[in-house]
């Protein structure tokens, strides 16, 4: 069963879960629009662990979650095999919402150099300290 865009928009106006700490929605097909109302909502501040490998989520969806302020405490996110480009990476990485970061998957995106110079350059994950970019389309020197 795969929950969708709507199923997790309507997941994320609930606020029946305010200490949920891990979300785990990988091959659910949620897209940009399901992240975007995730990245909307204030339900979830004790969110440190949101897995949303394999739906299909491309720069927009990215942008939505980088841009929360509602986040906090995310220390492991995990965006593997989506439709991320460098201007999604590029957003995650001027973005000062997420201090606590310290593992970071983006691997089977179509990440390209100018993304992983924006990882590599980025000022906003001190504690950043597992990073997987593996099997991307970063061009070797």
């Amino acid at each position: 069963n795969k929950i969708g865009a709507a199923g997790l928009q309507g997941f994320a106006s609930s606020s029946f879960f305010p200490n949920l700490s891990s979300l785990y929605v990988s091959n659910n097909e949620v897209g940009d629009a399901g992240i975007q109302a995730l990245a909307a909502s204030s339900f979830f501040p004790n969110l440190s662990q949101l897995n949303a490998r394999n739906n299909a989520i491309g720069v927009a969806g990215l942008e939505a979650l980088s841009s929360s302020p509602f986040f906090p405490n995310l220390s492991w996110l995990s965006v593997r095999n989506n439709a991320i480009e460098d201007a999604g990476i590029q957003a995650l990485s001027s973005s000062s919402f997420f201090p606590n970061l310290s593992f970071l998957d983006v691997a089977d995106n179509y990440i390209r150099d100018a993304g992983l110079k924006a990882l590599a350059a980025s000022p906003f994950f001190p504690n950043l300290s597992s990073l997987i970019a593996r099997h991307c389309k970063i061009p070797v020197a």
